[in-house]
């Protein structure tokens, strides 16, 4: 009798390795959908991190004055005896992640063509970002722009050009 319960309790070999196949089939798709959404993270981080870069360097170009501790009216290439560089620099060394820093391009504008007090004037970053690059697929095109009002009358603003 003993034997026959030992029996009945024992567990069946026909399924001992289902679990570890069924494992081995999700855990592909599974690898896939974390690093979708741990690069969706940082893309969508480096796209705040660009806006915000626009919104400051619109902000700059709107009072005529960047970085902040330079006088309004300096030339470009003198800010207290140091070299003074243009907006576009500025903005680029703004950038709070690396990965944006090697990146990213600024673009400063004015929409109407017109560069006087009063008129608008735009900052536009772009930057290229790949989704998975470990396995090299996909990449994207991360675009900020900002536009301001100027407040003052720009004096060392060099434009990149009419605004796409």
């Amino acid at each position: 009798m003993t034997r026959l319960l030992h029996r009945r309790t024992r567990p069946q070999d026909r399924e001992s390795g289902q679990a570890m196949v069924e494992f081995a089939l999700i855990l592909f798709p599974l690898l896939l959908l974390v690093a979708g959404i741990i690069q969706f993270g940082i893309a969508l981080n480096y796209w705040l991190d660009m806006q915000r870069i626009a919104n400051q360097g619109a902000r700059w170009a709107a009072v005529n004055n960047w970085p902040p501790d330079c006088p309004a009216n300096t030339a470009v290439g003198d800010c207290d005896g140091n070299p003074n560089p243009t907006l576009q620099q500025s903005l680029v060394s703004a950038a709070v992640t690396s990965g944006l820093q090697s990146s990213v391009t600024v673009e400063v504008c004015y929409p109407d063509g017109v560069a006087s007090q009063g008129h608008p004037v735009q900052v536009r970053l772009e930057s290229p970002f790949k989704l998975l690059p470990i396995l090299g697929w996909g990449s994207l095109d991360l675009r900020a722009d900002a536009t301001m009002r100027l407040e003052q009358q720009p004096t060392h603003i060099i434009p990149d050009g009419p605004c796409p």
